[in-house]
């Protein structure tokens, strides 16, 4: 069973290097994870669902944003399962997963008055309420993906600020006095094209968009099964009649009552390709 691709893009996998580096910084960036022409479709259909208004204004954070996006136009759709990024999220949560969100964000630039000096980054983990309420250390529930439709490619563009190694965090990151940034902060630099993975655990904000042009942002959340999505109930029954197994499963398409925790194999088709895949990798001594 393959995954859902264009000819020139080809499957990923993670590395030793690539697992290293997850399990202690809790980020990877994947470069171009994205064609160019793949970048300017998914541009222009940002554009067209801001001039239909179908975005939420934030008015004190500069934003425009839009949950479960997935549902508005088949090209992102096309990013669930994208093979430059898809493979590595199974690569570490494993087959038994869903998306639990894909979140449009678009962070306008600041006004040109804007006081510099009152930056405010917002750093926080994912999963809502879920960080203050489990006990600490916390288990890795899932991760996103990011990725990014414009240059970023010089600070102070509103890209996405880390914490390496916050994933192993317990409490708060310490600041230095006056810093909207913790100790070892970092701002990913990133291109038009770029994708980042992270998990929930790890400490991440944004700053604002100094430039001249809106950042253009696209996320997507990966969980375990069993975890309740972020910003969908139940997604439209015409969309999970027409797409493939894969992306049935990952749009929480269930066969049997226990489908999400008891899963059977009808319930999760992505495990016989994880498993396929696995066999291919290790016979080329990939694995």
């Amino acid at each position: 069973m393959a995954l859902a691709t264009e000819p020139q893009v080809q499957e990923a996998y993670l590395t030793q290097e690539q697992l290293r580096q997850f399990e202690e910084q809790g980020f990877l960036i994947v470069p171009n994870a994205l064609p160019p022409e793949m970048v300017q479709r998914l541009s222009e259909a940002v554009d067209r669902l801001i001039a239909e208004e179908k975005l939420e204004a934030q008015p004190q954070q500069h934003t425009l944003h839009l949950r479960n996006c997935i549902v508005e136009d088949d090209i992102f759709l096309e990013l669930l399962d994208w093979p430059t990024t898809f493979p590595l999220v199974v690569d570490i949560l494993g087959w038994n997963i869903k998306l639990i969100t894909s979140h449009l964000i678009v962070r306008n630039p600041v006004p040109p008055d804007f006081d510099r000096s009152r930056v405010v980054v917002g750093w926080h983990r994912d999963g809502g309420t879920s960080y203050r309420e489990m006990s600490e250390p916390h288990p890795r529930l899932f991760v996103k993906v990011a990725y990014w439709l414009t240059d970023l490619s010089e600070p102070g563009r509103g890209g996405l600020r880390v914490l390496p190694g916050s994933n192993r965090l317990i409490g708060r990151p310490a600041h230095p006095p006056g810093s909207p940034d913790p100790y070892g902060a970092l701002e990913i630099q990133a291109k038009p094209g770029d994708a980042v993975i992270f998990e929930q655990r790890t400490w991440h904000g944004v700053g604002p968009n100094f430039s001249k042009t809106p950042r253009k942002s696209l996320f997507y959340g990966y969980a375990f099964r069993w975890i309740q999505p972020m910003d969908y109930l139940q997604m439209p029954q015409e969309l999970l009649d027409r797409v493939s197994p894969i992306r049935w499963q990952l749009l929480s398409g269930v066969k049997t009552k226990l489908a999400m925790y008891l899963p059977t194999p009808e319930d999760v088709p992505l495990r016989a390709w994880a498993e396929e895949r696995n066999a291919r990798l290790r016979a080329a001594g990939l694995r």
